[in-house]
């Protein structure tokens, strides 16, 4: 019995052996794997693999205007070989026996704009204003000390700047009925004091609620520049259009000192006819002269 159970289980071995051989070899071989041959790379065309030296400067695009005209970079250039002479030429006037005239004529342009123009009419109570239209488009504030109850230029003003900025009217004294409803009208708000004694002028952009300001017209007669550094020292303004009165040269040329340490430049003078003491000055500030198109010129204005 022993015998015949060890040759079933070799029996039994051999068959299962014979099973995992016949499986084996009925497996067919793995497919070889197929070999594509690339096409080596072409070369980059040289003239798109050259670039250009990193030193150098961006293109402007096709037809773009330049900032200053050829007229404009001529008239700097001019202006710029006659500084000394021009601040000479203003000393020269300040002595007792020259004209006030005199001083007037010497007073060279420090900027020129080429949109200057007048607003208000062609009387004493218009004023040269440089490229009105470009005023901000927010938070625009106009200001106009000494009104007299005669607003032509205040009006006008309002209207040149697209009806937008907020006006500020002063004077010494209350204004009819008519000034006032215009001031209404036009959406402004006018103070009563004599400046700066009762009234300064950083007290009437605080009170409404303003710490710039784009066009300023000054006529307080006899008090602009006492009145006047305390706003440009502390509060931002772009042009001023101020007249004086009565004064010598030498009270002219140190108003216009004055306004040179803040930055402004000349770029109008008007003498009045009826005064012979009497000018009215335009300026403005050198931080405005990109935004309403002003090129600069020389600093005549001797220190």
């Amino acid at each position: 019995m022993m015998f015949n159970h060890k040759i079933q289980v070799t029996a039994l071995l051999i068959i299962i052996l014979l099973v995992n051989l016949a499986t084996y070899f009925s497996i067919p071989p793995a497919s070889q794997p197929t070999i594509t041959e690339v096409p080596p790379l072409k070369p980059f065309p040289e003239s798109s693999a050259k670039q250009e030296p990193a030193t150098e400067a961006p293109r402007p695009p096709p037809n773009s205007d330049p900032i200053y005209s050829d007229a404009a970079k001529k008239l700097r250039k001019e202006a710029l070989l006659n500084v000394e002479a021009n601040r000479q030429g203003i000393l020269k006037t300040l002595n007792n026996e020259t004209r006030i005239t005199e001083f007037y004529k010497a007073v060279k342009m420090e900027a020129y704009c080429e949109k200057n123009e007048r607003i208000g009419g062609s009387g004493d109570g218009g004023k040269q204003v440089c490229n009105a239209k470009a005023v901000r488009k927010d938070g625009c504030t106009l200001l106009s000390l000494g009104l007299h109850n005669q607003i032509d230029y205040d009006r006008a003003i309002y209207d040149a700047t697209g009806r937008h900025c907020k006006i500020l009217g002063a004077d010494k004294d209350p204004q009819n009925s008519r000034t006032q409803k215009s001031y209404e009208t036009m959406g402004g708000q006018i103070f009563v004091g004599t400046i700066p004694n009762e009234l300064t002028i950083p007290d009437m952009l605080l009170k409404a609620g303003r710490r710039e300001v784009e066009l300023l017209k000054i006529d307080i007669e006899g008090s602009e520049t006492i009145a006047l550094e305390p706003l440009i020292k502390d509060f931002y303004v772009c042009q001023i259009m101020i007249e004086l009165h009565g004064q010598t040269a030498l009270e002219h040329l140190d108003m216009l000192r004055m306004m040179a340490r803040y930055g402004f430049r000349l770029y109008n003078i008007e003498p009045n006819p009826f005064c012979e003491k009497c000018c009215e000055y335009s300026l403005i500030n050198e931080l405005c002269m990109a935004q309403f198109g002003v090129v600069p010129l020389g600093i005549n204005i001797p220190h």
